[in-house]
This record gives C-alpha cells, sequence and structure tokens, in this order.
C-alpha cells in the first residue's frame, strides 16, 4: 500500500484510519509539510488528524512520505497532485484540485501559521498566493483547463520547495 499513490487506495486507506480528510486534500497538505520543510511520518499523522497508535497508517504514510520528499528533490517536475483518474467527469476532477490546493495551503502552514507571505522570497510568495486562490475557487474547468492548472502546480510547488524546503 505504502507506494500505491493512486486516489483509490488513498481514500480507502484514509477511511480506514478515520481521517476525514479526501484523498486529494490528504495529499496537497502532505506535499505543503514537504515545501515547507517540516514533512516526517509524525507530522503527517498530527496535519491529518489520525491516530499515532494506527501502525498500518503510519506504515502507509512512511513510504508515502518518502516517496513525496524523493519527488519533490528531483531536479524536474516531478510531483504530480493526486485527483481521480482522468476518466472521471471533470467537475469532479476540479472539486479534487481545489481539494488538493486547500490541503496545500494548510500543510504548508502548518507549524508557522503566523508568517507572512512577505516573508518569503517573492516567487515563492507568488506562487503560494496563486494556490491559495485556486483553493478558494468554485466552478469547474474543462479538461484542457485542468490539465494546463495541474502543470502549473507542479511548477509552482516545484519552485516552492526549491525556494523554502532547503
Amino acid at each position: 500500500m505504502q507506494d500505491d499513490l493512486s486516489y483509490d487506495a488513498w481514500t480507502t486507506m484514509l477511511g480506514q484510519a478515520g481521517v476525514a480528510l479526501g484523498a486529494s486534500e490528504a495529499h496537497g497538505l502532505l506535499a505543503g509539510l514537504a515545501c515547507a520543510g517540516t514533512l516526517d511520518c509524525g507530522a503527517a499523522i498530527a496535519a491529518l488528524g489520525a491516530s499515532e497508535d494506527d501502525g498500518e497508517l503510519r506504515d502507509a504514510l512512511e513510504g508515502v512520505c518518502e516517496l513525496l520528499t524523493q519527488a519533490l528533490a528531483e531536479t524536474g517536475v516531478g510531483l504530480e497532485p493526486l485527483l481521480p483518474d482522468d476518466g472521471l467527469p471533470s467537475v469532479q476532477r476540479s472539486r479534487a484540485l481545489t481539494e488538493w490546493c486547500s490541503g496545500f495551503v494548510t500543510g504548508f502552514h502548518w507549524h508557522d501559521r503566523g508568517r507572512e507571505a512577505s516573508e518569503y522570497p517573492e516567487i515563492a510568495a507568488e506562487a503560494l498566493a496563486d494556490i491559495g486562490d485556486l483553493a478558494k475557487a468554485r466552478g469547474t474547468v474543462g479538461e484542457a483547463d485542468l490539465t494546463e492548472i495541474v502543470e502549473y502546480l507542479r511548477v509552482a510547488v516545484q519552485l516552492i520547495y526549491e525556494e523554502v524546503a532547503d
């Protein structure tokens, strides 16, 4: 399970652990923690609101945390936001993208909620503001626009990671 980053596997894992967040929002939250430089299994469990006694979840999250960190540490744009399968309607995928962005912002600010955006490098602050705006978006977008937004997110998240996590 720990290496299976599919939307369905995440949904099952989180449901069994009693986590109230959906798969996309939880993945975004962990990505935000990683970009802030604070991703470890303990922080992930706390941020997800899960029980520290859940050994199966802990094992899965250890693998997920490692994979997220590796994807961000690669020199390319390796992190893909976790969204439902491409075969589902864009309304579901758009909603999941908004949830991913919301989770990312929450995870990024998990440990330093009082820090102002102006305290980050300008490019990271702008990318973070854009992701925050996407988290507040309502409505749906077509598949082509969704693809463009996901590609923008991949670049924005990578920039934030490179500017802040190191």
